[in-house]
């Protein structure tokens, strides 16, 4: 449970490896790696033979703002459990290309800086790799600030594929760009095409979404509880605090005796 802007999507994360089984997962853009550990998690607990690359320099850009080596340094020890089947690609997007083949990719996520032209590059550079079945999902597709333009990009590029969007969580693009669907995400572009229908399983993510994001709070709240917790014993427990320990007494006496007198004293 770390913080991220992906909490919200975990549940259709866990849901869409499960329905598409991909061969090769590509995440473009990983930062603390809470989507990319959904993925993988998922991948574990189902038992697949999925192979999945996180890449990403991990030194952050203008949206997610830059960071040192600590950010890398949590997710590969957390990672660590995935490495049978799991690789951290440090390097950039464009780099990266020349180690997949083409036609291999089937789910791709672009979640890397979110200027109209970036997402564009990545999209279009990476095209050549995706399969006949693939899936491409784009985060922030909802978010209309700070020069982010996923948006714009959603809309071009979603009216030549079937594809839903999830308004919830910043926003979160599903494209079917292969032909080669599985039976099941072909039922589901087809039962989205409904309005109602896609009213209602936007509902029904979203709900499930608001969920994870609460959990996360709590897991936030508890960490900095615990924290203070620790303060308060070292404060407590340091040469200092007991040396002031009469000290501290006597103000209690006087405040409590001033109380009192207070109290006493005639209107």
């Amino acid at each position: 449970m770390v913080d991220s802007a992906w909490h919200e999507h975990a549940p259709f994360a866990f849901w869409l490896i499960e329905m598409h089984r991909p061969r090769t997962f590509v995440e473009l853009g990983t930062h603390h790696g809470f989507s990319y550990c959904c993925f993988c998690q998922a991948i574990d607990r189902l038992g697949l033979e999925t192979k999945a690359f996180a890449i990403d320099t991990w030194s952050g850009d203008e949206h997610a703002g830059f960071y040192g080596e600590e950010v890398y340094e949590q997710l590969a020890s957390y990672h660590s459990r995935y490495r049978t089947f799991s690789c951290l690609l440090r390097t950039t997007f464009d780099e990266a290309l020349s180690q997949f083949a083409d036609a291999s990719i089937d789910l791709l996520h672009i979640d890397g800086r979110h200027f109209y032209e970036d997402v564009k590059h990545d999209f279009t550079s990476w095209t050549k790799k995706l399969s006949n079945r693939a899936i491409v999902l784009l985060h922030d597709t909802n978010v209309r600030e700070r020069g982010f333009g996923v948006f714009q990009f959603w809309e071009e590029i979603s009216q030549n594929y079937k594809a839903f969007e999830f308004l919830h969580g910043h926003g979160l693009g599903v494209l079917a760009f292969g032909p080669d669907q599985t039976a099941q995400l072909s039922a589901f572009f087809d039962d989205v095409s409904d309005p109602q229908r896609a009213a209602e399983v936007r509902e029904i993510y979203s709900y499930l979404g608001a969920a994870i994001a609460q959990e996360f709070e709590l897991h936030r709240l508890s960490t900095e509880l615990v924290e203070v917790q620790q303060q308060i014993a070292r404060i407590t427990s340091s040469m200092s605090w007991r040396l002031t320990a009469p000290f501290r007494k006597l103000s209690a006496s006087i405040s409590r005796l001033g109380h009192r007198n207070l109290a006493s004293a005639p209107p």
